[in-house]
């Protein structure tokens, strides 16, 4: 879905409660390339603990090896990782696939914004609605 690597080389994204995707193939001896994982601790702003779906976590996650999730569903919460509203959350509204881009709008402020998949990320947290 998404991909981190226009960000990724500018700015350190992650943040707990993210779920990310592992997309290299060399990580773990392939075990878990392609799987999603939620971030649930920063070691460092490039580095991160991580759960499975099954519960396993995994310590010393680079940021490099990981890309951004994009939610399937309206209403799905996404944190926002430009500068602008950096880690933000939102409300998925619109997501085009040609374009790779979404529409959402943040819970606070309530406002619209539209940002390409590296720019967000499937929130998986608390959040008040």
């Amino acid at each position: 879905n998404g991909s981190s690597k226009a960000i990724s080389s500018k700015q350190a994204w992650l943040h707990q409660d993210l779920k990310v995707r592992v997309v290299c193939e060399d990580f773990s001896g392939g075990k878990y390339y392609c799987k999603k994982l939620d971030i649930v601790d920063i070691i460092d702003p490039w580095t991160c603990v991580c759960r499975t779906e099954g519960g396993k976590l995994l310590e010393n996650v680079p940021q490099s090896i990981l890309e951004t999730v994009i939610p399937k569903k309206k209403g799905s919460l996404v944190m926002l990782l430009s500068k602008k509203n950096r880690f933000e959350i939102a409300e998925l509204e619109e997501k085009d696939s040609k374009s790779s881009s979404v529409v959402c709008v943040t819970l606070i402020e309530k406002d619209v914004v539209t940002a390409s998949y590296d720019e967000v990320c499937q929130y998986v947290g608390d959040a008040i609605r």
